[in-house]
């Protein structure tokens, strides 16, 4: 019997990746970082545009 955990976990795994990014922009923007929270906001959408074409 196949299961589908390994699947499973990737898709837990990209979530709680893009929730991390998702965090770090609010975190530099309310510390007033603005340059940082640009920069990880652009990785943030980079790896959302990317995930969606795979």
């Amino acid at each position: 019997m196949m299961e589908n955990t390994p699947l499973r976990k990737d898709v837990l795994e990209d979530k709680q990746i893009e929730e991390i990014l998702f965090r770090a922009v609010n975190l530099f923007k309310k510390t007033g970082l603005t340059d940082l929270a640009e920069k990880w906001d652009k990785i943030l959408k980079m790896y959302v545009g990317k995930k969606q074409l795979t």
